[in-house]
């Protein structure tokens, strides 16, 4: 099955916290760039505790589709930033800040 376009993944608390229901769009930025698309609410992703403070955390997919059958859209890199561990050279295109706004 091809996923048709781009989508943010997020925890059932942080849709709660933010009045998100599945399929809204949201808008996901950080100080890079930004990210439209719609939003699929799930159970498997649930807050964090770090240090005692809850933290939440947002999937978005690298890629969907195929050229020609999925509509175009960002690609979660419209987000990352270009740095990396100075020891193992590797980017840090995993994990960063980022806010969810609701449209």
């Amino acid at each position: 099955m091809v996923q048709p376009a781009a989508f943010v993944e997020i925890g059932e608390e942080l849709a709660k916290e933010k009045g998100i229901k599945q399929g809204d769009k949201v808008r996901v930025r950080s100080n890079r760039g930004e990210v439209v698309a719609a939003c699929v609410v799930t159970k498997r992703i649930k807050a964090l505790d770090v240090n005692g403070k809850k933290v939440h955390h947002v999937g978005i997919p690298i890629h969907w589709g195929f050229k020609g059958v999925a509509q175009n859209g960002y690609l979660a890199n419209a987000l990352t930033p270009f740095v990396g561990d100075a020891n193992s050279q590797t980017p840090e295109f995993k994990a960063f800040l980022l806010s969810l706004i609701h449209i």
